[in-house]
């Protein structure tokens, strides 16, 4: 098939740290290459792509006035059996009532907006909406539309498991961009309610009130032993903290579509533990490959039983439910689908 991916200009291809959309759809495009499909990406003007995609640059971060008109002149002219968005769904306008088989995948949570509305009440032609956890699709039913929602996956051996006994003291682990709403407060409090050491990385968000959270709550309570910062970490990095750690903790405050970083965790063994909400609530199976709870008292009490879990059961979990080829072949069946 000749298939079109289409990314908001945000962050250049191949992403490195940030970029969890391009980095999903990265290892989509990857399996589809494998697969024999003739792929076109459209995304940041500064990506870098494998020689058998074919790329169209769109903008940058800071300069996306022109994008749509971009998109749309392409689309006018070119014809694809899929396109498959994961930015803006104005993108779709030229091709809106033609037979062009449509996805569009949602990476984030809070769908419903004035502009939402108007594009439903177009009546799209053979269009699914896919978003990226199940649980944003169940609260969306009420919503008009065809609906069919698609995990991220990850490539099997991006990660691997070196299934080492951990060390006595092993630390509890939080991996999330510098920022209140990913709950590392919480995280924080429950290394010190459980006496265990946590070892904190991330990137530190670029606005002020962002850096002057970090320092308040996150550095002041850094002693460099018990809680640790240690920055951002790339992929070979996070596989050994994660081989590593006796948990991710994930505390979550506000709305998560789906964290690709408890998929890391499980990938290398370890347990995730976080709040029973949002798409942990669907991915974690209590006791299998972590653990949830409604409270902070009930994650404090999770870490007094991570030794519970399986570490092989973990990876089982992840290699058996959340692989690129996973995810791959679930968007072959949408896209193989007239709606």
């Amino acid at each position: 098939m000749k298939i079109l991916q289409i990314v908001n200009p945000v962050v250049p291809f191949p992403p490195k740290i940030v970029g969890g959309t391009e980095r999903v759809v990265q290892y989509l495009m990857d399996e589809l290459l494998a697969k024999g499909h003739e792929i076109t990406l459209m995304g940041h003007n500064d990506s870098i792509v494998p020689e058998s995609v074919k790329f169209i640059p769109i903008g940058t971060f800071l300069d996306q006035k022109n994008t749509a008109k971009k998109i749309w002149k392409h689309l006018l002219f070119n014809k694809y059996d899929v396109i498959h968005n994961h930015g803006r769904l104005v993108y779709f306008l030229p091709k809106i009532w033609s037979k062009t088989r449509k996805i569009h995948t949602f990476h984030i949570a809070e769908l419903e907006s004035s502009s939402f509305h108007r594009f439903v009440d177009l009546n799209p032609r053979n269009f699914t909406f896919s978003p990226c956890g199940k649980w944003i699709q169940d609260k969306s039913v009420h919503l008009k539309g065809n609906w069919s929602f698609v995990n991220n996956g990850l490539p099997k051996n991006l990660y691997t498991y070196n299934q080492k006994p951990l060390s006595i003291d092993a630390p509890l682990v939080v991996i999330s961009r510098m920022e209140e709403s990913k709950g590392i407060a919480d995280a924080i409090k429950l290394a010190k309610m459980a006496n265990r050491k946590l070892i904190i990385a991330g990137k530190v968000g670029d606005y002020p009130n962002e850096i002057a959270w970090f320092e308040e709550q996150v550095v002041a309570a850094c002693d460099g032993e018990k809680i640790k910062f240690i920055g951002a970490v790339d992929d070979a990095k996070k596989n050994k903290l994660l081989n590593e750690a006796a948990a991710l903790l994930i505390p979550t405050i506000h709305s998560e579509a789906f964290n690709t970083t408890m998929l890391e965790a499980n990938a290398c063994g370890c347990p995730v533990i976080s709040y029973n909400r949002f798409c942990f609530d669907e991915y974690i199976i209590n006791g299998i490959n972590g653990f949830k709870g409604e409270n902070l008292q009930d994650l404090a009490a999770a870490i007094q039983k991570i030794a519970e879990v399986d570490r092989n059961a973990c990876r089982k979990h992840f290699e058996e439910n959340y692989t690129s080829t996973h995810m791959a072949n679930n968007y072959l069946d949408l896209y193989r689908k007239k709606v």
